[in-house]
């Protein structure tokens, strides 16, 4: 079970790594991957509403037009903030916070970029059940590496502004304008 749901995941993500995949067609909103490839001269990591195609990432998911947009992709890449992802056999996927290549925070959110359970407990199970692979081994993120650090006390995450009162241990990591990614 646990090597068929792997090869599903790889076979996924080698589809969604392919060059010949139309980058407008990855996000749900096309402006976003539209600003990568002006910006990073990459499509983003993710597709639909995951990972970098998240539009909460940029200013909470507010702006008034192309460039405003633009420049909130440009200060989310220069925040050093990198995400990574894979998909879940439920449809889920199960999205990371990465701090360099180790993983700081990891979420599993559906198709739509909602958080529906936070916190490597909800991830990465005991055994040889593993959904996502102890340490993040099979993760999608930009610039490749090795993804290291995934457990199943690894904090969750959800997605908030850049100002606001904080809960007991929670930490925010800015976005773009006024958005950022709260870990929990």
């Amino acid at each position: 079970m646990f090597k068929t749901c792997l090869l599903l995941a790889c076979a996924a993500l080698l589809t969604l790594l392919t060059p010949t995949l139309n980058a407008s067609a990855q996000c749900r909103d096309p402006w976003i991957a539209q600003a990568y490839k002006q910006a990073a001269n990459r499509a983003p990591v993710g597709q639909g509403e995951v990972c970098e195609c998240n539009i909460r990432l940029y200013n909470n998911g507010s702006w008034g037009n192309y460039n405003e947009l633009l420049g909130y992709v440009r200060q989310f890449l220069a925040s050093g903030t990198r995400l990574g992802y894979t998909p879940l056999p439920n449809g889920n996927f199960a999205v990371v916070v990465l701090n360099g290549n180790q993983v700081s925070a990891v979420a599993v959110q559906n198709s739509g970029g909602n958080v529906v359970a936070a916190g490597g407990g909800n991830v990465v199970a005991a055994g040889g059940g593993n959904v996502v692979a102890a340490g993040g081994g099979n993760m999608v993120a930009a610039g490749g590496g090795n993804i290291t650090g995934l457990s199943s006390s690894t904090p969750g995450f959800a997605f908030g502004m850049s100002r606001g009162l904080l809960a007991a241990g929670e930490r925010r990591v800015a976005t773009s304008g006024n958005g950022a990614i709260v870990i929990r």
